[in-house]
C-alpha cells in the first residue's frame, strides 16, 4: 500500500461508524486524510454534533502531520511534564501550527507495510471517561479495516 486512496478511505469510515454506531452507540465524525493532511474523505453519522467534524479533520491532521496519534501527541504538551529547560515541552507547537494542532485523542496513522505514515483517520464524538469506547478505539476500526490493502 502506498498511499490512502478514496476507497480505502470510504471502507475505514464504513467500518469506523459501523463501530461507533452499533458497540459504542454514539455518533461520531470520522475524517481520512493523506499523508500530507489533505482530507481524502469525512463522515458525520446522523446525530453527531457539527463541530465534531472539524475536529475530526483535525486530529487526522494533527497526526499526519507529527507521523504521531493524538494520544501521544497530547503527552508532548502536558505542562505537566516540563523539562530541565524552560520549553522542554511541547506547547509552542500550539501556535506554530495556526491553530490546526489538536493533541486531543482520537488520531490514529494509517502506516504501510514498512511502518510509514501514509495517512490517517481521526474520529470524535465519543465522550471522555468511557473506557476502552473512545474516539481512538473508532480511528483503530477504520484502520484494522484496511488490512486486506497491504501488498
Amino acid at each position: 500500500m502506498k498511499q490512502v486512496t478514496l476507497e480505502m478511505a470510504e471502507k475505514a469510515l464504513a467500518a469506523s461508524a459501523r463501530w461507533a454506531s452499533d458497540i459504542a452507540g454514539f455518533a461520531c465524525s470520522i475524517a481520512v486524510v493523506n499523508e500530507a493532511g489533505a482530507v481524502i474523505a469525512v463522515h458525520r453519522m446522523d446525530g453527531a454534533a457539527a463541530l465534531t467534524v472539524d475536529i475530526a479533520i483535525e486530529k487526522a491532521w494533527s497526526t499526519a502531520s507529527f507521523n504521531l496519534s493524538t494520544a501521544l501527541l497530547a503527552r508532548m504538551v502536558d505542562y505537566r511534564k516540563v523539562g530541565k529547560q524552560l520549553g522542554d515541552h511541547g506547547l509552542g507547537l500550539l501556535g506554530k501550527s495556526k491553530g490546526r494542532f489538536t493533541p486531543v485523542a482520537g488520531g490514529v496513522p494509517i502506516t504501510n507495510e514498512n511502518a510509514e505514515v501514509i495517512g490517517a483517520i481521526g474520529a470524535s464524538g465519543v465522550p471522555p471517561d468511557m473506557g476502552d469506547i473512545s474516539d481512538t478505539s473508532v480511528s483503530q476500526i477504520g484502520v484494522s479495516a484496511l488490512y486486506d490493502f497491504y501488498d
